[in-house]
């Protein structure tokens, strides 16, 4: 669930339209896909516009990347915990989990060796309950 944008005061500009367009799509969007959502509204805005309003928005906690699509989503809540990204590769519905203490586990065993995770990111492709049910009832998804 995407909180009330009140729970995100936002700069205004840029990371605000940015912003409003992730909020507006119904899963995961690449930043062209922003660019293009944004073209009605006024003249097209540079791929990195649209990058850096993303960055700042990522730094800020409201929005997260999910790296194997290569796309963006609003956080579902404001925080620097690590999540775990639920991929359905049949209806590409993107469910997000607190995966802090499964991360925690990880990045202690890669600092046993001496590495230093920096941007840990769990990401998970399969096919989600809703699309799974339809598969063994016998219908197309």
């Amino acid at each position: 669930m995407i909180p009330p944008q009140e729970a995100f005061p936002l700069p205004t500009g840029n990371d605000r339209l940015v912003f409003d367009v992730l909020r507006a799509a119904n899963g995961p969007v690449s930043a062209y896909d922003i660019m293009d959502r944004l073209k009605p509204d006024r003249p097209r805005i540079a791929p990195t516009t649209v990058y850096r309003a993303l960055e700042h928005l990522i730094r800020a906690g409201r929005v997260r990347r999910i790296e194997s699509l290569n796309a963006y989503l609003p956080a579902s809540e404001t925080s620097d915990r690590a999540v775990v990204f639920a991929i359905c590769d049949d209806c590409g519905r993107v469910q997000e989990r607190d995966a802090g203490a499964e991360v925690g586990r990880i990045t202690k065993a890669l600092a046993k060796d001496g590495f230093r995770p920096t941007h840990p990111v769990v990401e998970v492709h399969g096919r989600c309950g809703e699309c799974d049910d339809t598969q063994r009832a016998g219908g197309k998804v």
